[in-house]
């Protein structure tokens, strides 16, 4: 579990309007423009009885993720991986309300599983890390507030900082973990945008409403577009990386759920998301993926 050590009644939560032509060019740079599916990316070959294998993967993994299903497939032509990328958020309230029973399930961060685990809606024991994700400051471009290190969000130049909902988004936990480690919480505070989405917080510092927004770093200095390779974001700078020593580990996770409808075949693509082969693919879109060090048990 991870903590949560904010207060409630202390945050100003002001939710995040964007408007649809907005929020879907964000969906496209993060993976989510376009709904792919296990039968548009199956080769022509795959046996007309192949399992079929539902999976929900979030928008800041699906440049990795696309990239490991093709090589799951080919070394598994029994089974077909139908994988729709979506929100974060979006993931998790779907099977929260059981408006979505997939096999398998990732996330970007702890908060979520423990959301589905505390829920009862996880396997036992299928809850698997994958590749460890990190936190990063953007700001937008020109970097108006000049900003260098987490200690100038306290700077009064800094009026506004853009972080994800922590109710909802394990980014907005350890950003939040972090700004309290670094001893300037209490000056940071009322500067606190939350927003529904991680993208939202993205798209709101690109857009100069924000001096600097806390997101996962992987998504700061790639972004997915369909068919190509690794791409870097627009109208928005990678500023600094907030150091390790602030916030707790935390890592991508892959789960099968208690509703799966092939449970064999949803733990075999968890255990190969793990792989050594998966996590080159990780690491490739800047997560991280020590090849030498053992991801812990996720319980």
């Amino acid at each position: 579990m991870c903590v949560r050590g904010y207060e409630e009644e202390a945050v100003r939560r002001v939710m995040i309007a964007i408007a649809p032509a907005v929020l879907g060019l964000a969906l496209v740079l993060g993976g989510c423009g376009q709904k792919p599916s296990g039968q548009e990316q199956a080769p022509a070959e795959r046996a007309a009885n192949a399992v079929k294998l539902e999976v929900m993967v979030p928008c800041g993994q699906v440049g990795p993720v696309s990239q490991i299903i093709k090589a799951f497939q080919a070394a598994n032509p029994g089974i077909e991986v139908a994988w729709v990328p979506e929100n974060m958020v979006t993931i998790t309230r779907k099977i929260l309300d059981r408006k979505s029973e997939p096999d398998v399930t990732l996330s970007m961060g702890d908060l979520e599983m423990d959301l589905l685990q505390q829920a009862g809606m996880l396997a036992d024991g299928a809850r698997t890390k994958i590749a460890e994700n990190s936190l990063c400051i953007m700001v937008p471009a020109g970097n108006p507030a000049g900003l260098q290190t987490i200690q100038d969000l306290a700077k009064p130049a800094v009026k506004t900082i853009a972080i994800p909902d922590p109710k909802e988004n394990s980014v907005g936990v350890h950003a939040i973990e972090a700004l309290k480690k670094a001893g300037i919480w209490d000056k940071v505070e009322g500067k606190v945008l939350f927003s529904k989405f991680a993208a939202d917080s993205k798209d709101v510092t690109a857009k100069g409403q924000a001096e600097a927004s806390i997101g996962y770093y992987p998504c700061a200095v790639e972004v997915h577009i369909p068919g190509q390779p690794p791409a870097k974001p627009k109208n928005i700078i990678l500023q600094a990386q907030v150091p390790a020593a602030l916030y707790p580990a935390f890592w991508c996770e892959a789960a099968v759920l208690k509703a799966a409808k092939q449970p064999a075949e949803a733990k075999k693509f968890v255990e190969f998301l793990g792989t050594p082969e998966s996590r080159k693919v990780f690491l490739e879109w800047q997560f991280i993926a020590d090849l030498a060090k053992q991801p812990p048990s996720s319980g």
